[in-house]
């Protein structure tokens, strides 16, 4: 029995799209256009139809308005008018995406047009540009008669080829659906292709078993990405001997030990403190998995671009009843105070040293780092905050956050993220202590320096993945301006060429001890929460166990 719907003159229903939608979308667009392009290749090449299959099963992926209106017109051959406006339009379009692969290939491969100038170069590739254009727009306005006759003809090719399609499972221009036009439970169906019902079957029975497989390979690749992108500067810098030989000199029994307090602090402070929040907000995690999901998402944060971090911790949160919302508030959370207590510890550092003394061209990281602090505070106040998180999540038509996390909880996040970065500059200490020979009394310089490095690598993270390179530059530079003139005239005054070694050795110094200490952390989470990092239903935490 069929149930009408109760409202005939209601509207079609939509259904939201969710990430899966839209990368099918992408996806089928891809494979499409690359069977289309493919057909003219095949064709030739291959007996029978040749490469009309491919072609249409490539159009009837793809998306384009009218799309099945002007495949009908196509196949029943009507004739095109030549003075219509439609048909100029799309003359002018084909003439433009044409002429402008055509350019684009003759400007990639740099033999077609050979000169030594790239202004004439590039004055060419316009002339060209333009004459193709203008050929092909003349060409389709003046062959309107030898495009109809290609027409007429394409009856005679769909009663040959529809019937082909159709052997092989695969309806060209199938008839609309009309029980959904009479029910009105969903738009018309503007597809040109229907793929039966076998090999639909077939596809979902090889999708069920390569998932696993893909997932598997998927997660390799990031792994594998995410080492090429940490060991990257290393292995840059390591060619250069000076730099080598620097590096291999180092006390590995400190190194040890400051790498090991740098997990310590990971796992204490920070892994911790985001923990809290989240607790805060209403999902409570064990300490096991969230200290995985914690580090496994920070290690995202090594490739290029600032959205892996976030799409990762969403997606480890997910199994543990944590929605998208909640994770990344919780995120954006952490981080903004985390970074406050990096300014708060930079600044009171540099303001014992005596800011005076400072010169007057490198304040502006200074004060860079300064204005955020008013931005921190605003963007931290519960009803600025959650208003704006709020706003965005009802615009997407997401739940809404209901807890919220008072100051009370951010305060204390704060104070125990500045004892953390202490204990952290502790270790930096112990790391560089043979190199700059600082002594003990003067940590608060070395605090300093790099939570003022860490806040300014963090703030132009776009530009490299993790602040890698940026963060040590400004250590260093900083150290020059905030030690004292004779300190830093025996320990620091290089020459260029010195200096940048000096740089790019501590540079590889400081990412090999974060890489030690972030992989330690990892590898102890990894152990701990084994059956939550193999997906187990049976793991510490799980959706399921939270469940009445």
């Amino acid at each position: 029995m069929i149930e009408h719907a109760k409202d005939p003159q209601s509207p079609p229903l939509k259904r939201r799209w969710g990430i899966a939608d839209y990368l099918w979308f992408v996806a089928k667009n891809i494979i499409g256009w690359v069977l289309i392009l493919g057909s003219f290749v095949v064709g030739p090449a291959v007996p029978g139809p040749g490469g009309i299959p491919m072609f249409f099963i490539g159009f009837g992926l793809i998306t384009l308005p009218g799309k099945r209106r002007l495949t009908a017109r196509v196949l029943r051959g009507i004739p095109v008018d030549g003075e219509s406006r439609s048909y100029k339009v799309f003359v002018a379009l084909a003439a433009v995406s044409i002429s402008g692969v055509i350019t684009l290939f003759t400007a990639i491969d740099p033999w077609i047009i050979v000169t030594n100038s790239r202004a004439s170069r590039a004055a060419l590739l316009i002339v060209m540009f333009g004459a193709v254009a203008t050929l092909l727009w003349i060409l389709g306005l003046r062959g309107v008669h030898l495009i109809n006759m290609l027409l007429r003809w394409t009856p005679t090719v769909r009663r040959k080829v529809r019937p082909w399609l159709r052997a092989r499972g695969i309806d060209l221009l199938p008839p609309r659906r009309r029980h959904k036009l009479i029910h009105h439970d969903s738009p018309p169906d503007e597809e040109i292709i229907e793929i039966h019902r076998r090999h639909v079957d077939r596809l979902r029975t090889l999708w069920r078993a390569a998932r696993p497989w893909l997932i598997r390979l998927l997660r390799a690749a990031f792994i594998i990405g995410v080492f090429a992108w940490m060991l990257k500067p290393i292995y840059r810098n390591w060619h250069d001997p000076a730099v080598r030989k620097h590096v291999l000199g180092t006390d590995w029994g400190s190194f040890a030990i400051a790498a090991a307090m740098f997990a310590v602090f990971l796992f204490v402070f920070r892994a911790m403190a985001w923990r809290r929040i989240l607790a805060g907000l209403g999902p409570r995690l064990p300490v096991a998995p969230a200290t995985r999901i914690w580090s496994f998402s920070e290690l995202a944060r090594y490739m290029p671009g600032v959205i892996w971090q976030v799409v990762g911790r969403v997606y480890l949160s997910r199994p543990y009843g944590v929605n998208a919302a909640i994770s990344s508030a919780s995120q954006l959370l952490e981080l903004a105070v985390f970074m406050l207590a990096n300014i708060i510890v930079a600044l009171a550092c540099l303001l014992a040293v005596g800011i005076r003394w400072l010169p007057r061209d490198r304040m502006h990281w200074i004060i860079t780092a300064a204005a955020f602090v008013p931005v921190l505070l605003l963007l931290l106040h519960p009803p600025v905050f959650y208003g704006i998180l709020n706003g965005i999540l009802r615009r997407l038509r997401k739940p809404l956050i209901t807890h919220t996390l008072p100051r009370r909880v951010l305060l204390g996040v704060l104070l125990w993220n500045i004892l953390g970065l202490l204990w952290q500059c502790l270790a930096i200490w112990i790391l560089t202590h043979d190199v700059l020979r600082l002594p003990l009394s003067k940590w608060y310089v070395l605090a300093g320096a790099y939570c003022l490095a860490w806040t300014i690598g963090f703030s132009v993270g776009f530009l490299s993945p993790g602040g890698m390179g940026i963060r040590e530059l400004v250590f260093v530079t900083t150290m020059q301006m905030i030690l004292p003139a004779q300190w830093v005239q025996q320990h620091l005054s290089f020459s260029p060429e010195a200096f940048n070694m000096f740089l790019r050795f501590l540079g590889v110094l400081l990412r090999l001890w974060a890489i030690c200490g972030e992989l330690t952390m990892a590898g102890l989470a990894f152990l701990f929460d084994y059956r939550g990092a193999m997906g187990r239903a049976d793991a510490p935490g799980r959706a399921a166990e939270q469940q009445p």
